[in-house]
């Protein structure tokens, strides 16, 4: 019996033994880094510029007296808006109407005196066709007509003169816009050349906008701007560039652009504004997530799935937005891209793909 048990214990100690060996038929697995992975998408865009800039008026005259006089009465306010020709004050025109009632008498006078003269030198030339007088006599007659037809032009033109200068006794406004400043108050006198009232168009306004000198070449007469303003941040305009100032300002390094637009509503001159510059538009750009580009010492560069492994390839990007890039060379529609985990991967590293996502 006891040599029974002592048998059974080797037979024990051999299976131990044999149980610490290695697995036949077991193999070990590597696991891939996981990575997400997107195809480009085409989408349209547009390649832009941005300034800023301020509000000006186009038609800002400074409406001054052309005649002198008391002012008598002041129509508008500032602030008002007016329409073209319309009563904006009157000056004292009794001595401009006396004037221009000694010229109307003046220039009747002289017509008198002409229509008499005329009628002397017709009697003369009848007269001279039957030799009843002389050649000098009608000569004289003749020059004195031609006189007196020249001092008539004269009066024609004074009372002209006197007549307008009774006119500009009411100052009216050239053209539409907004009372800005007002310079008098009734009982002033004032003289030919002072200013009377600031007026303001707002019906077209232009933006002046500096962009930087870098972007100099690319900036022509005729680009679109998208326009808005903290002034009126419900409305926005889109005007036209008509002026680019042929110097770059040396203080700032930027290049001066007019912008003219019409006034969307509620907009000033002297307001700031937020210019957008569209210089191209493409309508079939290839985009990428711009978290798929890696920074490497040759340049930009994506990866791109093969075999299940990552391909590093070099790519010549374009236009940026906040999320997504332009892709100008290096890649098709149908590679797939990776996205995120592209920082955790090298050229060859091996990839588990999960569900694509899209490059928004």
């Amino acid at each position: 019996m006891k040599c029974l048990v002592l048998g059974l214990f080797a037979l024990t100690l051999l299976g131990c033994e044999a149980s610490s060996g290695p697995d036949v038929g077991v193999t070990s697995t590597k696991t891939g880094t996981r990575v997400m992975v997107t195809n480009p998408k085409r989408r349209s865009i547009e390649y832009t510029l941005t300034a800023l800039g301020s509000v000006e008026s186009i038609h800002n005259p400074t409406i001054s007296a052309e005649t002198s006089g008391r002012i008598v009465s002041i129509e508008v306010s500032e602030g008002q808006s007016i329409a073209s020709q319309q009563l904006l004050a009157t000056i004292d025109g009794t001595l401009h109407s006396i004037e221009a009632d000694k010229a109307a008498g003046e220039l009747k006078r002289q017509r008198v005196l002409v229509e008499n003269q005329q009628r002397e030198v017709e009697h003369l030339q009848r007269l001279a066709k039957s030799q009843s007088v002389s050649k000098d006599q009608l000569d004289d007659e003749q020059s004195q007509l031609e006189m007196l037809s020249a001092m008539l032009e004269v009066a024609r033109k004074q009372s002209q003169q006197a007549l307008h200068l009774e006119s500009k006794t009411k100052v009216t406004a050239p053209r539409e816009g907004l009372i800005a400043k007002r310079h008098i108050s009734r009982g002033d006198y004032v003289t030919p050349g002072q200013p009377l009232f600031d007026l303001v168009s707002v019906s077209k306004l232009q933006a002046r906008l500096a962009f930087p000198e870098h972007h100099a070449a690319r900036i022509h007469v005729g680009k679109h701007v998208r326009l808005e303003s903290p002034a009126s941040p419900a409305t926005a305009a889109v005007g036209m560039v008509t002026s680019v100032n042929p110097r770059i300002n040396p203080m700032s390094r930027a290049l001066n652009v007019l912008v003219e637009f019409d006034n969307p509503g509620g907009w000033y001159p002297g307001a700031s504004v937020d210019a957008t510059m569209i210089l191209e538009r493409r309508h079939d750009a290839l985009t990428i997530p711009l978290i798929s580009v890696v920074r490497r010492d040759h340049g930009d560069a994506v990866f791109v799935v093969e075999g299940g492994h990552a391909n590093q390839q070099p790519v010549k990007l374009g236009w940026r937005e906040e999320t997504w890039v332009e892709v100008l060379e290096g890649l098709e529609e149908r590679d797939q891209v990776v996205t995120e985990g592209s920082a955790l991967i090298s050229d060859g590293s091996l990839l588990s793909i999960t569900p694509k996502n899209s490059a928004r």
